[in-house]
């Protein structure tokens, strides 16, 4: 019995959002200020049940209904052939055929076949099928088939098959099928324009503002990559080689957009009291004057005995800032050279023969700390 009744109240369902109704054709449009159903297709509105407009639904169980201008309650379903205006609230969900206007709550999902407007919340899913002008605020997932002008908040991923002029916000991911405003979760998709994407992981197609994470991917960027790693398809990707005053071999790799850049680097220094070894992070700006070039980056290194490169127990950082000027002279190389300034913080050693020459400036002895800050340089080449 609870099988058969089950059964009935999902082609109730069925029938009355997706389907057309030769009776509701027949029937006259009918305006009843109160309705009042049980379940479905039982209460105080007559077959077709999907011909009246009220102002106020109480839906015991559950109500079918054409359309509301007001206020619709249902202790499990809420279902509206046509537009809902004003506020509809159900303890598992609502669905409407037509548009909505005003607030929907739902203890599990909002279904809305055109467009929607104001409010959804809901505790798994809200679900539109036309425009969503608003907020979404679910559990686990909004999604909308159109565009999204307003805010999507989801504790698990919103997803947009349109624009989002307006957030996105997720505890796991966001994903837009073509343009987007803001976008803020783990990881972020816009496969069109992106302004603003905070995340672990973030993809664009045409990044043109905030790339905030730790690997960022776009088809096209002018905007800010910052990461771990930046890729971009048409941005930089080059290959250097340079000496310095702390370090006489160094190879490293400048990746991004065309005007932010990671620098990912490893240096030795054969001559001095030791054979040293270093690896190091950065990031920088790229300031194109063809044939010449402008970068100025900072870049963290963990300086290391031997070929060891991450080996002591304690902190040997050196840390420089590098105004590198370049010359393009082939499409493929370039010379550079230009000023560094470095500090050197260590709780094992005071650092004094990092440097082939000694140009300090400053120095500190702490009770388990050295600082020591010089001047320095760099020479080398580009190349791709």
């Amino acid at each position: 019995m609870r099988n058969s009744e089950s059964v009935r109240i999902l082609v109730v369902i069925i029938m009355a959002l997706f389907m057309p109704s030769v009776i509701s054709a027949q029937a006259e449009p009918v305006h009843r200020p109160v309705s009042v159903s049980f379940v479905p297709g039982f209460g105080s509105n007559g077959p077709p049940y999907t011909h009246v407009t009220s102002n106020f639904s109480l839906n015991i169980i559950g109500g079918l209904i054409g359309n509301i201008d007001g206020c619709e309650i249902g202790g499990v379903l809420n279902i509206d052939k046509g537009h809902v205006t004003g506020f509809q609230a159900a303890g598992v969900g609502n669905f409407a055929g037509g548009d909505v206007a005003g607030l929907q709550i739902a203890g599990v999902i909002d279904v809305v076949g055109g467009e929607f407007s104001v409010a959804q919340i809901a505790g798994v899913t809200n679900v539109v099928r036309g425009e969503a002008a608003g907020g979404q605020l679910a559990g686990v997932a909004n999604i909308v088939l159109t565009h999204v002008r307003g805010v999507q908040l989801a504790g698990v991923m919103n997803f947009a098959l349109g624009d989002v002029t307006g957030a996105q916000i997720a505890g796991a991911g966001n994903m837009v099928g073509r343009n987007s405003t803001v976008q803020i979760g783990v990881v972020n998709i816009a496969l069109g324009e992106t302004y603003t994407q905070a995340g672990v992981v973030n993809i664009a197609g045409h990044a043109r503002g905030l790339q905030l994470g730790v690997v960022n991917v776009a088809t096209d960027n002018d905007g800010v990559p910052i990461g771990i790693v930046s890729i971009v398809a048409n941005g930089q990707f080059h290959i250097n080689a340079w000496t310095d005053e702390s370090s006489l071999l160094n190879v490293g790799i400048k990746l991004g957009s065309k005007h932010v850049y990671n620098v990912y680097a490893v240096g030795l220094q054969p001559v001095g009291s030791s054979l040293r070894s270093r690896l190091g992070l950065g990031i920088g700006g790229h300031i194109p004057a063809d044939p010449f070039f402008l970068d100025i980056d900072a870049v963290g290194y963990n300086v290391s005995e031997g070929l060891r490169f991450w080996s002591q127990e304690g902190l040997n950082m050196l840390n420089k800032l590098r105004i590198t000027g370049g010359w393009q002279i082939s499409p493929k190389l370039a010379i550079t050279a230009g000023p560094t300034i470095n500090v050197w913080v260590s709780t094992e050693e005071d650092g004094s023969d990092i440097p082939l020459f000694d140009l300090l400036i400053y120095e500190h002895q702490g009770e388990k700390t050295w600082i020591r800050i010089w001047p320095g340089f760099s020479v080398g080449v580009q190349l791709f």
